[in-house]
């Protein structure tokens, strides 16, 4: 059976990771790691929030995270409709695992909502000011993942 997986993101302006002067490198490894997948034969999609919004709505373990955890249960990996990863993307080696499990066994979930850090901690969205010029010039890095 091919597994079939789906990324629910935060609103960002590429899904790449590549643009603006500070390249996110969860966001290039995941993508490298979505394409090994891909080799595999599983059919992979993200989604924006703000993009997509209709796709979040239509599966409501999503809905449901999404309304208790608000922003920092984003993003969240789906594995055949079930979710399986909240709060961080999955590495090569979850996907992997992933793919690998029998096909009557249910995905596990792994969940790790962040504490209240980086640029829109305590608030339910992002706003301008987790835009990398800002975090530059406030003096945060790249840890700062928001938007």
């Amino acid at each position: 059976m091919t597994r079939s997986f789906i990324i629910y993101e935060s609103a960002m302006c590429c899904s790449s990771g590549v643009c603006g002067p500070n390249p996110d490198k969860s966001l290039i490894d995941l993508q490298d790691a979505l394409d090994k997948l891909k080799e595999t034969g599983a059919r992979v999609e993200r989604y924006s929030i703000t993009g997509n919004p209709k796709r979040f709505r239509e599966n409501p373990e999503v809905v449901k995270l999404i309304q208790e955890h608000q922003i920092k249960a984003l993003p969240i990996t789906t594995c055949d409709g079930k979710v399986v990863k909240v709060g961080a993307y999955p590495s090569l080696a979850e996907l992997k695992d992933l793919v690998q499990v029998g096909d009557n066994s249910k995905p596990v979930v792994k969940v790790e909502l962040a504490e209240e850090e980086g640029c829109c901690s305590g608030k339910n969205s992002c706003d301008i000011s987790c835009g990398p010029s800002f975090k530059k010039a406030s003096g945060g890095g790249t840890q700062n993942r928001c938007c």
